[in-house]
């Protein structure tokens, strides 16, 4: 089950065998141009807290349906923790879970980085530079503001992927995410998720995130 939170908070994750795009190659200065936009986004936000409720309906048995309260805090230039307090015995593992997958600082670290032009969005087709599970992350970036519309993971080992779309309000004068939703197709798990945001408080104390670990396989982790 912690794919399935992984998958929609990787705040926390195209359809269902959704065929991956083919990665150009094109020089880095365009790619470093969209990684600017996504990090231009919200210049005066360094931190925010908000509720947020995950709905998650397995489609396949054994049709669990969790629904899980908590918040979650974010960390510029895009670290965020999930807090679900109280959840399911069968859920246990996933009362906290942090994720690093919008922090573009790191992105040309992490990833060989391809570059797709498409009519108002940006499409970047990211390949880990450490083999690990994934094969390939896609993130569509909006041309005009830089929001994170959507991500895409494909994996190694079998025709699985893991969907995020993500929806942005305007909540006190900023951009932020106030919905995403999620279809995972991963090993045994076929599943559709549905995480909602409110409650915005911003440039408030968050929780620290994870240092980041010294070994190199590790530190592109989420």
């Amino acid at each position: 089950m912690l794919a399935l939170a992984a998958g929609l908070c990787s705040c926390l994750a195209p359809a269902a065998g959704a065929q991956v795009s083919p990665k150009p190659t094109l020089t880095p200065t365009d790619v470093d141009g969209v990684i600017a936009l996504v990090l231009g986004r919200n210049p005066d936000v360094h931190s925010y807290s908000a509720h947020t409720t995950l709905d998650i309906h397995q489609v396949n048995f054994p049709y669990l349906h969790p629904v899980l309260d908590g918040h979650v805090y974010y960390t510029a230039p895009g670290y965020t923790v999930y807090d679900f307090p109280h959840t399911p015995s069968y859920l246990q593992g996933i009362t906290r879970v942090e994720g690093a997958m919008g922090m573009a600082s790191r992105w040309r670290r992490c990833y060989d980085i391809g570059l797709e032009d498409q009519p108002g969005v940006y499409i970047l087709h990211m390949v880990p530079k450490i083999r690990g599970e994934v094969s390939q992350m896609d993130v569509t970036v909006n041309k005009r503001n830089g929001d994170l519309e959507h991500f895409s993971w494909s994996y190694h080992d079998s025709d699985d992927n893991i969907s995020l779309t993500q929806y942005y309000g305007n909540v006190k004068g900023y951009d932020v995410v106030t919905l995403q939703q999620t279809d995972i197709t991963r090993h045994h798990i076929r599943a559709k998720g549905t995480g909602t945001f409110d409650s915005f408080q911003y440039n408030v104390p968050v929780p620290t995130p994870t240092p980041t670990p010294s070994d190199p396989l590790h530190q592109c982790d989420n």
